[in-house]
This record gives structure tokens, C-alpha cells and sequence, in this order.
């Protein structure tokens, strides 16, 4: 396992400097005989050491390393030095962020410009986008098979923000942590309702992958909502706990799940997943799961009566 990349020194630098530190003043045509590498092979990694100074060449007494402890002590504290400097700049910056926000609301205040109702988003940009306008809008946050990641859902749960999330039951488990979750056996496409206002959407209805737009039409926002809302009422709730996670099993059930299926979106065995199914057939005194789900009607009917 290399141990030096913090010090951007690759596996090969590594290996070139424990070379010389057990063989020193050892040529470096035979150190590279020795370690059966290529000359630009040895070069590279000899000049990630030089860079550190942790080995100098000499042209009769060939590669020498000094004692790894002051060699490396010394390399060690310069970057450490160099990081709490760049700490306190970040941490400027940081403080400046307010005064930003201020600039922008007020441009955008005064601004005659529309924005496009439909804005093409590339891949690669996709998530500074979400970033940008999870920044910039209001409202609750919905995300459909997009996990609701990254250091601005952070800030905005810390503020109290409220963040729903839809999770495919074919993209395999997953935690809630602060986040309202749900499984859905199949989602139509992915996509996110920054509160009415915007929308993040794959450009390709159904796509797991590639570009997206962003959507702003008031009418395109509100169907978006309205097709997640009810995605979210009929999905399955995170299931904590062994009664939880029972309830759960019923609800995935109840969309039509295998119980290959039900397994990955819990995240358990399919063992565990048919041991809970059959100790809820013994509960309700049945013998099959046809009956359990006609138990399970009839109870909820009584109830809803």
C-alpha cells in the first residue's frame, strides 16, 4: 500500500525510495536493472523524490537519501504549514460568501433578463447545477431517483429546509440519514422539484444517465410535482427496526415487488426477506401470499370504516 501519495508521490517513487534507502549510492541504471523498470519508468519517479528533495544523485557516489526521519519530518511540516495557511484563505473566503449572496439577490432583483424556460444542463455540470439552484430557490426539495447529496442539501437541511426523496428499489439500498426517504419499485425518470419554481429533469425521459434541462415553465414545474407527489404516496417508507422494516416488506409487496427486489431495496438477505414474509403469513393465520394481501385489504378496509 503506498503510504506517500499524500505528498503526491506515486507507487513508483515510493518503491525507488525504499530502493535507495536499503541500497544507497547505488547507480540509478542499477537501481532500474534491479526494480526491471523502463528508463522513463525509473526517471519519473526519481524526479517525484528530487522535487521533495528526499534523494539526490550524485554523479560518483550515485542515489542518496537522507535519514527518512528528518527527510520526511521536514517534507511533512512544510505541507502542514502550507494546509493552515490555506485554511485561513478558504476560511476568508467563506466569511465573504454573505456579501456574494447580497450581490447576486440585488442583481437579480434588478434584472430585466427572463431566464429560458428550458436550459440544457451537460452531464458533467449537471451537479453544480443542482448546487446552484438548490442555492437559489425556496421551498421543499424533491428529489426523484437523484440522491439529495453534497455540501449545499447539507446547509440547507441545517436550516431547516425540508428534502423528500424518491429512491428506485433497483438501485439497491440505501440510508435515510436526515433525509424524508421512500422506495418506489420503479420511478419514470429522475429528476428534482426545487420548490414550484424550477425543475432539474434528465433530458431523456427515463435515462439513467446523461444530460439534463432545467425546466422553469410554471405549468412543466407543477406536473412535476404533481407526478412526484403521487409517486410518493404509494411508495414504501424506510423501514428501522424489525417491526419497521415488517411493515416495509408489506408495503414493497403491495407495489408488485419479487422478493429478489424487496431484498436490495432493504438492503438484507433474501432469506431474511422470506423469513419476514412467512412470519407475517403465520400473524395473519394464512397459508399464502395471496391471502396475507386480502387479509391485509380487509384490514385496512375495517379501519378506514
Amino acid at each position: 500500500m503506498a503510504r506517500l501519495t499524500a505528498l503526491e508521490i506515486g507507487p513508483d517513487g515510493e518503491s525507488l525510495y525504499r530502493a535507495v534507502l536499503r541500497q544507497p549510492r547505488l547507480a540509478l541504471d542499477r537501481h532500474r536493472e534491479v526494480l526491471g523498470w523502463s528508463l522513463p519508468q525509473v526517471s519519473a519517479a526519481l524526479e517525484e523524490l528530487r522535487a521533495h528533495r528526499l534523494v539526490r544523485v550524485g554523479a560518483e557516489t550515485g542515489l542518496i537519501a537522507d535519514h527518512p526521519r528528518a527527510a520526511l519530518e521536514r517534507v511533512v511540516s512544510a505541507q502542514e504549514a502550507q494546509l493552515a495557511t490555506r485554511r485561513q484563505e478558504l476560511a476568508r473566503v467563506r466569511d465573504a460568501i454573505d456579501a456574494f449572496v447580497a450581490d447576486y439577490t440585488a442583481g437579480q432583483t434588478l434584472s430585466t433578463t427572463t431566464l429560458p424556460s428550458r436550459e440544457h444542463v451537460e452531464a458533467a455540470d449537471v451537479e453544480a447545477t443542482y448546487e446552484h439552484l438548490l442555492a437559489a430557490t425556496a421551498g421543499e426539495v424533491r428529489c426523484c431517483g437523484l440522491s439529495p447529496a453534497g455540501p449545499g442539501v447539507a446547509a440547507q437541511l441545517a436550516s431547516g429546509r425540508a428534502v423528500r426523496w424518491l429512491h428506485g428499489a433497483a438501485d439497491g439500498p440505501v440510508e435515510a440519514g436526515e433525509f424524508d426517504l421512500r422506495i418506489a419499485a420503479t420511478l419514470p425518470t429522475r429528476f428534482v422539484c426545487f420548490g414550484v419554481d424550477v425543475a432539474l429533469s434528465a433530458a431523456e425521459w427515463g435515462s439513467p444517465g446523461g444530460d439534463f434541462v432545467v425546466l422553469r415553465d410554471p405549468v412543466v414545474v407543477a406536473a412535476f410535482v404533481e407526478l412526484f407527489d403521487r409517486l410518493w404516496a404509494t411508495a414504501a417508507p424506510v423501514a428501522i427496526g424489525e417491526d419497521a422494516q415488517a411493515s416495509g416488506v408489506l408495503d414493497l409487496m403491495r407495489q408488485g415487488l419479487k422478493d429478489e427486489a424487496i431484498a436490495r431495496a432493504q438492503g438484507v438477505s433474501l432469506r431474511t426477506v422470506r423469513r419476514r414474509i412467512a412470519s407475517l403469513m403465520a400473524e395473519h393465520g394464512v397459508d399464502t401470499r395471496f391471502q396475507l394481501a386480502l387479509k391485509l385489504t380487509e384490514r385496512e378496509s375495517g379501519d378506514e370504516d
